[in-house]
C-alpha cells in the first residue's frame, strides 16, 4: 500500500513541476512577443502647437521642432494676429 502511495506522489509531483515548465516557457514565449511589439508597434505622439490634439508623429505636420495636426493649424500658427484694434 505505501508503495502505490508513493508511486502517487511521484506522479504528483513529476505533474506540477511539467505544468509548471510549461507556464513558465508560456511566459517567457508571451515576454518576447510583447517585447518585439514594444518594438515596432509602438510610435510617440506628438502634440498639435495649435489646438492641442495628439496625434501618431507619422501623421503630424512638422514645421521646424514644431508638430502640427494639419497645414491650416501650421499656417494659422505661423501668422502674426491681425490688429483689429485700429480704426
Amino acid at each position: 500500500m505505501s508503495l502505490l502511495i508513493i508511486r502517487l506522489l511521484v506522479f504528483v509531483l513529476v505533474f506540477w513541476a511539467g505544468w509548471r515548465l510549461w507556464q513558465y516557457w508560456q511566459g517567457f514565449q508571451n515576454q518576447r512577443v510583447e517585447e518585439q511589439q514594444g518594438k515596432d508597434g509602438h510610435e510617440s505622439m506628438v502634440k498639435c502647437e495649435e489646438c492641442g490634439l495628439h496625434l501618431p508623429a507619422s501623421e503630424a505636420i512638422q514645421s521646424g521642432k514644431l508638430h502640427f495636426c494639419c497645414s491650416e493649424h501650421r499656417d494659422a500658427y505661423n501668422t502674426p494676429p491681425r490688429d483689429d484694434t485700429k480704426d
